[in-house]
């Protein structure tokens, strides 16, 4: 068993710079995840929730591919800090409408804000690819714990501030979004770069580049690939559907206002803050160890956000959501570390950005989706979202299949 300790790790640069960086996002980014759906729906009802959120995803689905060739040819740094520039223009974007006032431009600003958001991820494959390769393979699931423990602290103290700031001064609250934003872009900006000069795009083109990456996929063989494929569709799907419904279901449901939603929500960053240093240590501990955090990220989050859809009771209702979000986090770690373990320095990048393509692609679909299913019944919508997580153990089972039977040795 594997005794390096968090402490070790937080004392490495990098780790410590995204611990931070990712803290500083987590301070704007937290409130936005229950802020904006809640204003959307406010202005404009469960479709133009929808049909924002799928806007914003599609630029996301698109930069996510081209961030990862880019981080494999050009390296991991430069895709971090462009990344966090995006959130500071999409901060100080939504100042601007809400500064200017009128209902028209506060709507267009607001998508605008989400579609700019999106442009973030296109340094999904650089965290990862960062992180892993600053650190020993065996502490992987530690170190990107860690880093997502620094989001989600960010998280729980944005929500509650933020949300009491905005409904006191809503500009007020988005000037502290923005600043918050750009201390990230200048920590990230102290980053020291992994990917190693040789393998930065020196005389290799782009479609070159391409032609490895797919010739390496085909290594994996079908059974594996399509199962995280699957499992990706399925996991982003089901959020996509129900993720931005969460805070108007309390709000009508159970009559809750928009300050105790956003304590909810910092309840809820809580107990993620809480569950990721387990869940590193949980994906750490054995060779397969990844296969138990998707386990639990997936099938046991589904069956209680089965709970939430049913419950008529809102203490049930509230504690099913949070423990439902809260074991997200295991299959977050569980699935990073597991394409961390299958792919190679050369395209590691690449790789996880071509996936987090997929994913992202179910978010253009999936909150048309999810518009349909709330107007035409809220509680539906959830109990469709369940059922896709629960329907996450086949292709799980696929990959734990694969994985001990191959042994790793087809790695990309």
């Amino acid at each position: 068993m594997n005794k390096t300790s968090y402490f070790f790790l937080l004392c490495k640069r990098n780790i410590a710079i995204m611990v931070l960086s990712n803290m500083a996002i987590g301070l704007m980014d937290g409130p936005m995840r229950w802020l904006l759906p809640l204003l959307l729906m406010e202005k404009g009802g469960p479709f133009l929730v929808g049909l924002s959120f799928s806007i914003a995803n599609l630029g996301d689905t698109v930069i996510a591919l081209l961030g990862g060739q880019f981080s494999d040819r050009f390296g991991r740094k430069i895709m971090l800090v462009i990344s966090s520039l995006f959130y500071t223009i999409g901060s100080l974007l939504l100042f601007l409408a809400f500064w200017k006032g009128s209902l028209n431009f506060i709507i267009i600003g607001m998508i605008a804000t989400i579609f700019i958001y999106g442009l973030s991820g296109i340094s999904s494959g650089s965290t990862l690819a960062l992180i892993t390769e600053s650190i020993s393979e065996e502490d992987a699931g530690k170190a990107l714990s860690l880093v997502s423990f620094g989001g989600l602290m960010g998280r729980i103290l944005g929500s509650s501030f933020i949300g009491i700031l905005f409904r006191e001064n809503p500009v007020k609250a988005l000037i502290a979004m923005t600043v918050f934003s750009a201390i990230s872009v200048l920590l990230r900006l102290q980053l020291k770069e992994t990917l190693q000069l040789k393998s930065m795009g020196e005389n290799i083109s782009l479609i070159e580049h391409l032609k490895g990456m797919i010739n390496a996929v085909k290594m994996l063989g079908s059974l594996c690939i399509l199962s995280i494929v699957a499992l990706i569709i399925l996991n982003g799907l089901s959020l996509a559907i129900c993720g931005n419904y969460y805070s108007p279901y309390l709000t009508e449901n159970f009559g809750l206002d928009s300050a105790k939603v956003g304590m909810i929500f910092s309840l809820l960053g809580l107990i993620q803050l809480l569950l990721t240093p387990v869940a590193g240590i949980v994906v750490d501990r054995y060779d397969y160890g990844f296969l138990n955090g998707l386990i639990l990220g997936n099938v046991l989050s589904g069956g209680f956000l089965l709970v939430f859809s049913l419950t008529h009771l809102p203490f049930v209702a509230v504690l099913a959501m949070i423990i439902s979000s809260g074991l997200g986090v295991f299959h977050s770690i569980g699935y990073d570390v597991m394409m961390a373990k299958i792919s190679e320095n050369r395209f590691r990048a690449t790789i996880y950005s071509g996936m987090m393509a997929v994913w992202n692609g179910m978010f253009i679909l999936g909150p048309v989706v999810g518009s349909l299913l709330y107007s035409s019944n809220p509680q539906l919508t959830f109990i469709i979202a369940s059922v896709l997580l629960l329907a996450t153990l086949m292709p799980i089972g696929k990959i734990a299949y694969y994985f001990r039977n191959t042994a790793l040795n087809k790695r990309i």
